[in-house]
């Protein structure tokens, strides 16, 4: 992901210093990437500092500063890989038609599944024996691919694979980047069609 993001950033720096055009847009995907992928441990953190210094009450089942507050943001930024490709996209041809309005329905369809991530604050914390059952449930839900409730048998073909390559294909067909690609194309469209409309 490094890579594509470092690839993405000299070419895009190459192309405006030709043409002489701002690309600080084609930033916002990286911005909600790391919004999304440091924001919960963030919120875990303030939320942890409160209980120790009295502000709020803790919970019954006690709380920790565990390893799920700074191991969790690289699962978020892997889980949400797809907006880096989005990045890379509008650095290379940020004349490709009705780009910057598909970029922002994107990241805006990518990032509000996300906001579930903020509500596992208190799990991230607790000292629950069974606290991360939560966190696991909801990346499972957001790696699931969409299109395994339409093809049933590419279900199994992902569930019956290794267990790293069925993350890994699960990352792929993914809800987030399924509904990142729909909204691009849904953005494209839309505004190749509102010009013609005025």
């Amino acid at each position: 992901m490094l890579l594509a993001v470092v690839y993405g950033y000299c070419k895009g720096r190459s192309a405006a210093a030709v043409s002489g055009q701002s690309l600080a847009w084609t930033n916002i995907p990286l911005i909600a990437l790391a919004i999304i992928s440091i924001g919960p441990s963030i919120f875990a953190a303030i939320l942890y500092l409160t209980y120790r210094f009295g502000l709020v009450q803790p919970p019954a089942r006690g709380f920790h500063f565990g390893s799920f507050v700074y191991s969790l943001p690289v699962d978020f930024a892997l889980m949400n890989w797809a907006f880096v490709p989005l990045y890379v996209v509008c650095r290379i041809r940020p004349n490709l038609g009705a780009a910057r309005l598909a970029m922002w329905f994107s990241v805006v369809v990518m990032s509000v599944p996300n906001v579930v991530l903020f509500g596992l604050a208190p799990e991230m914390i607790s000292s629950a024996y069974d606290s991360g059952q939560g966190i696991g449930i909801i990346q499972a839900v957001l790696l699931w691919p969409p299109i395994a409730m339409i093809w049933p048998g590419l279900a199994s073909l992902i569930i019956d694979a290794d267990t790293s390559l069925m993350f890994v294909l699960m990352a792929l067909t993914g809800v987030l980047p399924t509904l990142g690609l729909v909204t691009w194309v849904a953005g494209r469209l839309v505004g190749r069609a509102v010009p013609s409309r005025g």
